[in-house]
C-alpha cells in the first residue's frame, strides 16, 4: 500500500498490474485500487489519482444509514437479513394473490446494482439492501419483480401491469431514485 498527498488530502492506493491498455481507478475501503499495465508509471498513477480527487473523496463520505426509511445510526448487514424477509413475504402474500402471478422460489442476495430480479424460471431474488427503503418503496419493487413473471422486458404491457396493481408507480419510482442517492 502506498500514499499519496492531493491538495492536502491523503489518499492510500494499492497498484494491481493487469495486462490491460487503460488504467481504472476503483475505491475501496479506505483505500482506493488502481487496475492498470505494468508499464504505467508511478508518476503517472499519482497524477491520475489527483485529477480523480473529488469522485474519491465523495465515495470515501460515510452514507447515512437507513432501515425502512428512517435513520438509524447504523446498521450490519446482518440486521438487513433479518428484517427485510418478513416484510417482503407478507408483500408477496398480499400482491401474489392479487395478482395471480407466483414466483417458482425466492431469494435474497446482497447486490449493488439491482433492486431484485426475475429469472425465466420465475425465481425471484431481493436485494437486503431494500430493507434500507421506505415501505411503499418495497412494496413497488415486489409489484415490479412478480409483473416480470408475466412480462419478461419493460414492455408497454409490463408498465401497464404494475400500474393495474399499483396506480401511484410513477411517483414511488421517481421517489425510489431520490432515496437511492441518500443510500
Amino acid at each position: 500500500m502506498q500514499k499519496i498527498d492531493c491538495s492536502g488530502v491523503e489518499v492510500s492506493y494499492l497498484v494491481v498490474n493487469k495486462p490491460i491498455k487503460n488504467i481504472y481507478l476503483r475505491v475501496k475501503d479506505g483505500y482506493v485500487q488502481i487496475n492498470c499495465n505494468k508499464s504505467v508509471s508511478k508518476n503517472y498513477i499519482e497524477r491520475f489519482i489527483c485529477k480523480n480527487i473529488d469522485f474519491i473523496t465523495q465515495k470515501f463520505e460515510p452514507k447515512e444509514s437507513y432501515l425502512f426509511g428512517k435513520k438509524v445510526q447504523s446498521l450490519t448487514d446482518e440486521q438487513l437479513k433479518e428484517a427485510l424477509p418478513p416484510v417482503i413475504v407478507e408483500m408477496l402474500k398480499k400482491h401474489t394473490k392479487a395478482m395471480q402471478l407466483y414466483p417458482s422460489k425466492i431469494g435474497f442476495r446482497f447486490n449493488k446494482s439491482r433492486w431484485g430480479s426475475c429469472s425465466s424460471a420465475n425465481s425471484i431474488n431481493f436485494n437486503y439492501y431494500l430493507a434500507k427503503l421506505p415501505y411503499e418503496l418495497i412494496e413497488y419493487v415486489v409489484v415490479h419483480e412478480l409483473a416480470h413473471i408475466k412480462h419478461k422486458n419493460h414492455s408497454q404491457e409490463f408498465w401497464d401491469l404494475v400500474e393495474k396493481f399499483m396506480p401511484d408507480m410513477k411517483k414511488r419510482r421517481k421517489k425510489l431514485r431520490e432515496f437511492e442517492k441518500r443510500i
